[in-house]
């Protein structure tokens, strides 16, 4: 059922919107259906008349309009008599995905460091950024600037590691003690043990990590919302219900991104009953697939991993791998073969799995301080947990330059530029991603950044910009106002080719100060011969030419 706009409900599931949030819906939902009755709060009477039967709610759900608890027998009677109770459904639990195993030769003596050609020394990350082509964007000075990314995992101790701790953190939240830290703590309702945080600050890492000469990630630009969501110490059915209301709470904020290295499959006693099995991997079943399914609906791109179940007749992907329109990522090694481990698909309605993979064996990564004693910790660590937060960086690459593409299309983006985009398979998808193509896969790309160079009363601004086509350098073009009403448009020039023979890399225009710049405005635009254009504004971000 349709909520009208401006009514009173209406307004009511507006209210726990971002701005940032609406204008991401406003991609894949008309201004008319923006707010359904899932945004709306859950019924305070209905919540309060199970915490009167003594029972202690886990977790609440506004997109599935319940709560979850852990019931006695005699307190499950008495929900089922409970007039405004239309279901009761048994919740599974939740699997890190983190595997030790062999690295098949590709030790720390053999991975080879960056280069001298590159903007950034990667370290010993640079392997594994090199192989899905993110230094040649980072070149572009392309860098994930402007999108938000939420990360769902067992807790970050992001302040105490030298790789992270100068990272855009703008949210955190511990779903499980209901506290704004998602680091270790002591003295928890559920505490922590000692490795609490270990695989989200090496998944964090492996997505936006930044330490030159060290370890450089995809995205260390973008903004950053951590959601912790599983406890380790224990394996139990509530972590699902986590899940989900970070789900929420990352859509309320208006996350363009959500990765998770988290897998939902096989239960330990006593809850072995509820395990996924294959018939369930179907897209409409599990309950983070539901959470992934809808959150891609409004209008987040989903990064999942695949899971470590190795390839069998069964396929042996977890769930939320299965959900439609979401990224499944598997693992490959650095010879592009599959990983050991790597679950394959289809799903059971038959849908090709994974989408797309990256590196997940030998990926250098921070260790967290309570492991290690320090700050300045690093190892190899392996599993399709390592390879879908890096995609998830790459596919925030492609949105710091295309904001306005939807789920699919940066699905789109990244499947038909990876490797096998031609034979996809239900081991590799459609192959190692590229990140450098996958940007342009949408037509030419300005960075969204650029230098100022101010001398008297002229000012030498640049920037860079790629395509995949041949640029048309008649229209590259620096369009601006002193007052935002008379615009000037002056050619761009090509100071420093990228080697691409495209017309790409660095251009550069100089114009006079002619007017006070309280009102100045601008955008870049350009346009290759076959007629693709591409235009960004840098409106608010030109405070240094002042």
């Amino acid at each position: 059922m349709i909520i009208e706009k401006n009514s009173v409900a209406y307004e009511k599931g507006k209210e726990i919107l971002t701005d940032r949030a609406i204008k991401r819906r406003m991609k894949v939902l008309k201004e008319d259906n923006l707010i359904s009755f899932s945004d709306l709060p859950l019924n305070d009477k209905y919540v309060n008349n199970i915490k009167n039967l003594k029972i202690d709610l886990i977790a609440e759900s506004r997109w599935l309009n319940g709560v979850s608890a852990y019931l006695t027998k005699s307190q499950l009677e008495k929900v089922k008599t409970l007039d405004f109770v239309s279901q009761i459904k048994a919740v599974n639990k939740l699997y890190k995905q983190e595997i030790k195993i062999p690295y098949n030769n590709y030790s720390e003596t053999n991975i080879s460091e960056s280069d001298s050609e590159n903007v950034y020394n990667y370290g010993k990350s640079f392997k594994q950024m090199e192989m899905v082509n993110v230094p040649k964007v980072h070149n572009l000075n392309i860098t994930g600037k402007g999108v938000m990314i939420a990360c769902f995992d067992d807790g970050f101790d992001w302040k105490h590691h030298e790789a992270l701790q100068n990272l855009k953190v703008i949210g955190e939240y511990d779903f499980i003690n209901e506290d704004g830290n998602t680091f270790y703590e002591k003295n928890q309702k559920y505490e922590d043990s000692k490795s609490q945080g270990q695989h989200g600050t090496a998944t964090l890492s492996s997505m936006s990590g930044f330490k030159e000469g060290k370890l450089v990630s995809p995205a260390f630009d973008s903004e950053i919302l951590l959601a912790k969501t599983e406890y380790i110490t224990t394996e139990t059915p509530m972590e699902e219900d986590f899940w989900l209301e970070a789900a929420e709470w990352a859509e309320a904020k208006g996350t363009d991104i959500i990765t998770s290295s988290l897998i939902y499959k096989e239960f330990d006693k006593p809850f072995e009953k509820n395990s996924y099995s294959y018939d369930n991997l179907d897209g409409n079943t599990a309950i983070i697939t539901l959470a992934a399914e809808m959150s891609a609906r409004l209008g987040i791109v989903v990064c999942q991993a695949m899971g470590n179940y190795f390839q069998t007749t069964i396929p042996s992907l977890g769930s939320a791998a299965d959900a439609d329109s979401i990224i499944s990522v598997g693992a490959v090694n650095y010879k592009g073969d599959p990983a050991g481990f790597t679950s394959n698909g289809p799903t059971k309605d038959g849908r090709t799995k994974p989408d797309v993979v990256a590196p997940g064996v030998s990926v250098y990564v921070a260790v967290v301080e309570e492991v290690s004693g320090n700050e300045t910790t690093y190892e190899y660590s392996n599993g399709t947990s390592f390879s879908t937060p890096i995609t998830a960086g790459v596919a925030a690459l492609i949105l710091s330059v295309h904001p306005e593409l939807t789920p699919i299309q940066v699905r789109d983006a990244l499947r038909n530029t990876a490797s096998l985009s031609g034979n996809p398979t239900n081991t590799l998808g459609w192959g190692v991603i590229n990140a450098y193509d996958a940007i342009l896969y949408n037509g030419p790309a300005w960075s969204n950044d650029f230098n100022i160079e101010k001398s008297g009363d002229e000012i030498t601004i640049s920037t860079y910009l790629a395509s995949k086509d041949l640029i048309d350098p008649n229209t590259v073009k620096f369009t601006y106002s002193f007052n935002g009403n008379d615009f000037n448009a002056i050619n761009m020039n090509l100071k420093e080719p990228n080697g691409d023979k495209n017309n790409s890399g660095l251009y550069s225009a100089t114009f006079k100060i002619t007017e006070n710049m309280d009102n100045f405005t601008s955008y870049f635009s350009a346009e290759d011969y076959n007629g693709n254009k591409t235009q960004w504004s840098s409106n608010g971000m030109f405070g240094a030419g002042k």
